[in-house]
């Protein structure tokens, strides 16, 4: 049973209209009081229904998307490109649509419950939550029908959609090994990022397929940043004179290790080779292309939207996953060892 007002009143010992005073900003509530009602909503999950103060009438349904640590690298469009697939989805449906941002120091002032009862959610589509965030914890005991975007949880109510990034890491790790590469190094995301554990088991699966052995000084992670990966893949080489190859985790990684691969006096991909994931815009325009396994954000944010509305309107406790479907682009950053 959702927490009321009243509860909340009574736990803290004060009025509803005291209670009503501080969520609505009145100034004749002295602090230690409103502090004190602050804490006793959080701890009983409370939040006000804003929405609920302008709608009189019908009940409107509203499909949220939630970017987790938003940063719009200018050198990459993928979170504009799911934003634009969950709007087209919603703009050709009855769903209302809004955004928001969000990061690890937000997910702890309030909680996903609060969150989306304060929003008057229906529904919820996230990309990017890390397993080190409140809002996985929360997300896996939630009622509230919720699409993630390449992390799988153990829930009903709980949709999945994302490409095959292990099978897909595992093909561009395969591309590699036909050129006739060994010794393969990995740049990976970061840690606690369940798409990072995804791709780094399709780089193992496919050296384990070939009969080659993983030196675990060969994987890096660099956050998904472009100048990590400047920095790590230098330091990589230096240290590991005998790697051939790359497999970055992300195109922005692959670009800053082509970078320094350069700043080294080599060459790509004469002397070193390298493959990216995502084919974002710029893979195309570098030098070289980059080879890259490509998948299509605005199509996955526009399945992530569709699948969760039908989680809302079928509300079935049956597995919800969608698999997208990946491509390997071979375009000038792989050369063959002869």
């Amino acid at each position: 049973m959702r927490t009321t007002i009243r509860d909340v009143a009574k736990a803290a010992g004060v009025s509803i209209a005291t209670v009503s005073k501080v969520f609505n900003g009145y100034s004749d509530i002295n602090q230690q009081t409103k502090q004190e009602i602050l804490k006793i909503a959080k701890e009983l999950d409370y939040s006000p229904n804003m929405a609920a103060r302008t709608l009189s009438s019908k009940k409107q349904q509203t499909i949220a998307l939630i970017l987790n640590e938003l940063n719009f690298n200018r050198k990459s469009t993928m979170p504009l490109e799911v934003l634009n697939g969950v709007y087209r989805y919603t703009d050709q449906s009855d769903f209302e649509f809004v955004f928001y941002g969000t990061s690890t120091e937000k997910q702890k002032q309030k909680t996903f419950s609060q969150f989306c009862n304060e929003h008057n959610i229906t529904g919820v589509v996230i990309q990017g939550l890390k397993t080190t965030d409140p809002y996985y914890q929360e997300v896996q005991q939630t009622s509230l029908p919720t699409v993630l975007i390449d992390m799988e949880i153990d829930n009903p109510m709980i949709g999945l959609v994302s490409i095959d990034n292990e099978k897909a890491a595992q093909e561009a790790v395969d591309f590699l090994i036909a050129n006739n590469h060994r010794q393969i190094g990995m740049i990976n995301g970061s840690r606690d990022a369940n798409v990072s554990e995804l791709r780094e088991r399709g780089y193992r699966a496919s050296l384990a397929a070939h009969g080659l052995l993983v030196n675990e000084s060969y994987i890096q992670y660099a956050n998904y940043e472009e100048e990590i990966a400047y920095l790590i893949c230098k330091n990589l080489l230096e240290n590991n004179q005998e790697i051939t190859a790359l497999f970055c985790a992300s195109d922005i990684m692959a670009i800053g290790a082509i970078r320094g691969i350069k700043d080294m006096g080599l060459r790509v991909p004469e002397d070193i080779s390298v493959i990216g994931f995502d084919d974002i815009i710029l893979a195309s325009y570098v030098t070289p292309e980059l080879t890259t396994v490509a998948q299509d954000m605005e199509r996955i944010g526009y399945e992530a939207a569709e699948l969760l509305a039908d989680i809302i309107t079928n509300q079935a406790e049956t597995s919800h996953r969608k698999i997208s479907p990946h491509q390997l682009k071979v375009r000038q950053s792989v050369g063959k060892i002869e």
